[in-house]
């Protein structure tokens, strides 16, 4: 029945041959994964104020006070003001990034110059100067 014995055993050779190359390909994949550092350095911590977010809302809310303007043309909104917390806890370079008017924005700048130094941040052990914003909402007071 086989006419050419020495064909069907090439045959066989080579798909032997080539199995056990594939199969050693296999045994020789780098890692080609990077070492990674176990410890990453630490996010800095930001501001804060004394005594926290609390505290914090407790001062606007006894600090702030709704601009006549503001209240005769019904105005509600929040004044965003920025400002630099140093490595002392000092507040310096105040500035309003989202501005509402009608004196809002005057008077969340007075209310913001007026808080107290805060815990600066802290990058590890180390306090570091960083930026930092507060929102300052205005809304019509509640009757009582």
């Amino acid at each position: 029945m086989i006419k050419r014995p020495g064909l069907l055993f090439l045959t066989l050779l080579f798909t032997f041959v080539s199995a056990s190359v594939i199969c050693k390909g296999q045994d020789t994949i780098k890692n080609t994964r990077p070492n990674l550092p176990h410890h990453l350095p630490p996010l800095p911590l930001v501001p804060q104020f004394p005594g926290g977010k609390d505290s914090l809302a407790a001062f606007l809310k006894r600090n702030v006070h709704y601009p006549a303007a503001a209240k005769k043309h019904h105005l509600t909104g929040t004044v965003e003001v920025d400002f630099d917390v140093d490595e002392k806890g000092n507040l310096s370079n105040f500035n309003v990034k989202t501005p509402l008017g009608y004196g809002c924005d005057k008077e969340a700048l007075r209310v913001a110059k007026k808080m107290p130094k805060w815990k600066p941040a802290m990058k590890g052990r180390e306090p570091m100067a960083l930026d930092y914003h507060v929102d300052i909402i205005f809304a019509q007071p509640q009757k009582k």
